[in-house]
């Protein structure tokens, strides 16, 4: 099988898409397949494209044993509409106007959102006369209207003839959630073409080593003896849809139902946020005048620095803004502190609630609601035990449902069926 993927997002950008696609690519190679990506140059999420791939229309490199294509892009920050929306269209043209090069193709996998590249893919694949995959990793611009980044009427209803023409378009149509394929096979255009296809997160990658259990306990008795602050995580992307205001408002109540972080006082939650996004530079700021104390920001972090933050942390927490369209969403960052073996704290609704609830490993709160945010992060604080029963079961969840063996078998079968 011959294989390209088409993808706004591949490292040595940093993200979940990216590793994903990346294992993705990876795994059907080693499977078989011959697998091109077809990408831009990296610049997410700062907009700015380093050395050495600076001032060059097109560039083809091996990455472990998978081509990639990389064809020039207008550089621009996850933020800001217009120079996003700027930049996925120079993605979708560049990428089009090079499909003619790079050999012939069997099928032609494209990830959306961005929507335009969806678009400039049907168009892709006529031109290497090739079947078309579609993974819809985002309802788009269902989640953009949620959200209130796309209003204009004209805009939204150009975005839904693009998506319904993709749908049409394809020969089948992967989706990661249960949430996101109930409203695709509810579609007629998408209908019968949708397969689920939950993520999967490398076990080997997080799995907690005999040192970083052993940490683990000597850090939380010491915790309990001297009051030192619950180590908490947050690692991913700061946008939008994830509302980390809350988690620095949570942090500020903490400090004041315990009477500390204040004054120059011990804070009774120390944050990291490993991340980079749009939500992140209002974040910043509001750290440099008013707090609150024990937050730290580390901006985006390579991936190989994951496992070590989730092994140095006490309790990891995922969080989603309170929008209908989130209760369909599975974030991969609650698969990735599942498998490293760390309790959760999830500010959402829907399918990850019923997740973490199932399985036992963590605790649920409203999301949106700093009080409850706080009130959980204090609960696990003072039980050591309990984090470490539900970090014991967030893991072998991980081990028996989200294992990435199972998970490129079924991508293989997908696209061979394609």
């Amino acid at each position: 099988m011959r294989l390209r993927i088409l993808t706004h997002y591949y490292p040595p950008e940093v993200g979940a898409p990216q590793v994903r696609l990346a294992a993705l690519a990876r795994g059907l190679a080693q499977a078989g397949a011959e697998v091109t990506v077809h990408t831009g140059f990296p610049h997410y999420p700062d907009g700015v494209i380093k050395p050495p791939y600076r001032n060059r229309p097109l560039q083809v490199e091996q990455v472990d044993g998978v081509r990639v294509m990389r064809s020039w892009v207008y550089a621009a920050p996850n933020r800001g509409f217009a120079r996003r929306l700027a930049n996925h269209a120079s993605l979708a043209t560049t990428t089009l106007a090079a499909a003619p090069s790079g050999g012939p193709v069997d099928v032609l996998l494209v990830e959306t959102p961005p929507l335009l590249l969806a678009g400039a893919a049907i168009a892709y694949a006529r031109a290497k006369q090739a079947r078309l995959v579609l993974n819809v990793a985002d309802l788009w611009p269902d989640s953009a209207v949620e959200m209130g980044t796309l209003g204009s009427p004209r805009a939204i209803a150009a975005a839904r003839r693009i998506e319904r023409t993709a749908y049409r378009e394809a020969a089948a149509i992967a989706c990661p959630t249960e949430g996101i394929f109930t409203t695709l096979r509810a579609r007629p255009e998408s209908a019968a073409k949708v397969a689920l296809m939950r993520p999967a997160v490398d076990l080997a990658r997080f799995e907690p080593t005999a040192a970083d259990l052993g940490r683990a306990v000597a850090r939380s008795k010491s915790a309990a003896a001297n009051g030192e602050p619950l180590a908490v995580l947050y690692a991913g992307t700061v946008g939008l849809a994830h509302g980390l205001g809350t988690l620095l408002d949570a942090a500020e109540e903490a400090g004041r139902s315990n009477g500390t972080g204040t004054n120059g006082g011990t804070p009774a939650l120390a944050v990291t946020i490993a991340g980079d996004g749009a939500e992140a530079p209002a974040l910043r700021s509001r750290l440099a005048t008013t707090g609150p104390a024990g937050v730290r920001m580390l901006g985006a972090v390579p991936a190989d620095r994951i496992p070590g933050l989730y092994a140095e942390s006490d309790v990891a927490v995922v969080m989603l803004r309170d929008l209908p369209i989130f209760e369909g969403a599975l974030p991969t960052k609650l698969l990735e502190a599942m498998a490293a073996g760390r309790p959760v704290v999830l500010a959402a609704r829907g399918e990850a609630a019923r997740l973490v609830e199932a399985e036992g490993c963590g605790l649920v709160v409203e999301p949106e609601d700093p009080r409850a945010l706080a009130a959980a992060l204090t609960t696990l604080a003072g039980d050591p035990a309990r984090r470490a029963a539900m970090g014991a079961a967030g893991r072998a969840a991980a081990e028996r449902e989200f294992g990435r063996e199972a998970w490129l078998h079924r991508w293989h079968d997908l696209l061979a069926s394609a």
